[in-house]
């Protein structure tokens, strides 16, 4: 639901239902003695019928704190309805049979229950069509990031791969599956993609030298990243296609990294 919507829903509120709710009750009389105070009720009204669909609804969505924040609310709603019901009204038209009446407690109460039915329903639907449209606006950006990094990886695809000893074997890893490589002491912890990590012991020093020309990149002593896989940077990190955390650039590889951009 956008905010063009919630927009709508209060104009079709303030200027449809609740005076049509109102004028099923004795307005008239209200109005004749007392307009002030209908004014102020249809303010009040129109108050709870914000505070649902703004506050109350979304609440409700939350799971049980936000239950119990909204159950809070609604008392206080209601504690302040019932204390505009005890103001008491003379009407002229009734003063010889020396009767005061209460103005309309019943209609009051009518009236706050509709607006209740109807707000809070409407602002619980609004939050989880936001949920719904957030979602989907995620998993659209993950899939666009996905497609992304699989087209740079087809584009970055020669078939080259490197050989590393890691334990008593000698691993044969795709260039094209590196995420980063990453300095540990005198290891080499490949990260890759779909695959465990490897660990060698080689200096990262030694690396470079390993990997295709131009394709790679130092960027922190403890780190080198592959140039296509870069999908942001910054004087201080660098944030790689496929990964939620950036990276730190070291002071002394900044050059590198812009030179190689």
């Amino acid at each position: 639901m956008t905010a063009k919507t919630g927009l709508i829903l209060d104009i079709i509120f303030g200027a449809l239902l609740l005076p049509g709710m109102m004028f099923l009750f004795p307005v008239a009389e209200w109005l004749q003695w007392h307009p002030g105070y209908v004014l102020s009720y249809a303010i009040w009204l129109y108050a709870v019928w914000l505070l649902c669909r703004r506050f109350l609804g979304p609440q409700l969505n939350l799971g049980w704190r936000g239950v119990i924040n909204a159950g809070t609310v609604l008392f206080l709603l209601v504690s302040v309805t019932f204390l505009m019901t005890l103001t008491q009204v003379d009407f002229p038209e009734t003063a010889t049979d020396g009767v005061t009446l209460a103005l309309h407690q019943r209609a009051m109460w009518i009236l706050l229950i509709a607006v209740l039915s109807y707000g809070l329903p409407t602002g619980l639907l609004q939050a989880q069509i936001k949920d719904l449209q957030e979602a989907k606006e995620v998993e659209k950006a993950v899939d666009n990031a996905r497609e992304a990094l699989e087209s740079r990886r087809a584009e970055a695809e020669t078939g080259e791969e490197i050989q590393v000893k890691a334990g008593y074997k000698t691993q044969h890893i795709p260039v094209s599956a590196i995420q980063y490589i990453e300095g540990r002491n005198n290891y080499a912890c490949f990260h890759l993609d779909h695959r465990e990590d490897i660990v060698s012991k080689i200096p990262l020093k030694d690396v470079l030298p390993l990997l295709p020309e131009g394709a790679f990149v130092r960027i922190h002593r403890s780190y080198i990243v592959p140039l296509w896989r870069i999908e942001k940077r910054s004087t201080v990190a660098v944030k790689l296609m496929g990964l939620e955390e950036p990276l730190p650039v070291g002071r002394a590889y900044k050059d590198s990294l812009k030179n190689n951009g």
